[in-house]
């Protein structure tokens, strides 16, 4: 089977979130049950910069009224994980952000993201005849409505939704500028208050819809998750499933890591406070390294229940605890916690930025990971904070629900800690249960244990994807 994968970012080579790690090793793990795979990603300054070992496979252009937009097609010779392949176009991809800057849109996103869906699909009909089209969220959900209503091809279409809260909304004007027809203005196909919706369209136009859990495939049918599309999805429950994420184990390995101070596994978990105590001193850090290491790695937003830190984090100072938050997003949010940095510098360090080697440092030298989110289509830091012996303290939402059980005193089993009502109280009284729980050893270690033996691999995942293609090319 050829599955083509349509995606605007995927790690190693780009990465802004968890979309970028999920297209970055989905692919792999696909391979590795005998598919063939091909990744299409947009050629930005980003990736030109890192100088790859790159064979030009061909061009084409895209004409719509008097515009030509031209693209060059390139293959990384470097890559035998599976088929990789880069769309160019200096105009629309040589820029200093992939999305924005000074976290402000571009405002020709519409149009970027549109005719990038638009070549990568020519390329795939044209080079490398799909069985299958794997497209991720709203940058390429124009692919399926360019393959049924510009080339009407028969090739199927998967849209996985990361998270349904972006969705692409531009002016109605954008579908001339895009080469699509006026009749897609209507409120069974892209029109949405008004505007267009390139997710709405991914969502209609696709043969089938999978998001990132079980638990979030069933909240977005509901008003409270479904941002106005639940109604759509809803339409669409009969070609819509969730699939878990999984981590890649080879990247996400204590015992391997090299960007790690110290390997360890659970045989000598005491390493986890050496990680611990040479964090402290790269960062400079005066805290008391007998206290228990609570941290978040996280995009600075409300989403991810920042709201409910800030509510309670005086109270939260007040435990024996340290507490480091890495990540960047909403500015105003950002100020709050560089305020109380200066109020709290013995016990507590924000971090605004995005650093990954960073990232593996705290998963390895904390003791407990903060995931207390008002939504969470999947997560991977929960799966991530398991694997290096980390427990996490999550909201029961998402695939947060999926992944993590409450640690149960009775009969000692459960991998994290969870509250459900999205309240700050929650939220500290299951932060307080951790804290009894790092004071007894015994139990502690065995926690660490079953989450340190939980399997959140890719190899589980990509057999459920497998068991999608296979049914859609049955239909």
């Amino acid at each position: 089977m050829r599955v083509i994968f349509i995606a605007s970012e995927a790690n190693p080579y780009i990465k802004t979130g968890g979309l970028g790690d999920v297209v970055g090793s989905l692919p792999k793990y696909l391979k590795k049950l005998g598919e063939e795979v091909f990744l299409i990603l947009p050629f930005y300054k980003n990736i030109k910069e890192k100088k790859l070992d790159l064979e030009f496979i061909d061009e084409d252009e895209i004409v719509i009224d008097k515009d030509i937009y031209r693209f060059k097609f390139y293959k990384d010779r470097l890559n035998f994980d599976y088929n990789l392949f880069f769309v160019e176009n200096n105009y629309f991809f040589d820029r200093k952000g992939i999305y924005n800057e000074d976290n402000v849109d571009y405002p020709d996103n519409y149009l970027r993201f549109g005719l990038f869906s638009f070549a990568s699909l020519k390329l795939s009909i044209k080079n490398l005849k799909p069985d299958i089209i794997h497209i991720h969220d709203w940058q390429t959900s124009l692919v399926p409505v360019y393959n049924k209503i510009i080339f009407n091809n028969n090739v199927k279409t998967i849209l996985t939704i990361h998270n349904l809260a972006y969705q692409g909304i531009f002016n109605k004007d954008s579908l001339k500028s895009l080469g699509l027809p006026n009749n897609l203005f209507s409120i069974d196909k892209l029109e949405f208050y008004g505007n267009i919706n390139l997710l709405k369209g991914g969502i209609t136009f696709s043969d089938y819809i999978t998001t990132v859990s079980p638990t979030y495939s069933k909240e977005i049918q509901k008003e409270e998750f479904g941002f106005g599309l639940q109604g759509v999805l809803k339409n669409r429950r009969e070609n819509l499933i969730g699939i878990l994420n999984g981590i890649d184990y080879d990247y996400w390995n204590p015992e391997k890591d090299k960007m790690i101070y110290k390997n360890y596994n659970f045989n000598n978990i005491e390493f986890k406070k050496e990680n611990k105590m040479a964090l402290f001193k790269e960062l400079n850090l005066d805290f008391d390294i007998e206290k228990p290491l609570y941290s978040m790695i996280t995009r600075i937003t409300n989403q991810k229940g920042l709201d409910l830190i800030l509510e309670i984090f005086d109270k939260f100072m007040e435990l024996p605890i340290n507490f480091i938050i890495l990540g960047s997003g909403d500015k105003d949010v950002e100020n709050r916690f560089l305020e109380l940095n200066k109020i709290h510098k013995n016990k507590f360090l924000s971090l605004i930025k995005f650093d990954e080697e960073l990232s593996h440092k705290i998963y390895a030298s904390s003791d407990f990971f903060l995931m207390p989110s008002k939504f969470e289509p999947c997560g991977l830091s929960q799966m991530i904070s398991l694997r290096y012996g980390t427990i996490p303290i999550v909201r029961s939402t998402g695939g947060l629900r999926d992944a993590i059980i409450e640690y149960n005193e009775n009969v000692r089993c459960g991998n994290g800690f969870v509250f459900y009502d999205y309240e700050s109280y929650e939220l500290l009284d299951a932060i307080k249960r951790s804290l009894n729980l790092y004071n007894d050893r015994e139990k502690l270690l065995k926690v660490i244990r079953i989450g340190m033996n939980s399997n959140f691999s890719w190899e589980n995942s990509s057999k459920e994807y497998l068991k999608v293609y296979n049914k859609l090319l049955s239909f």
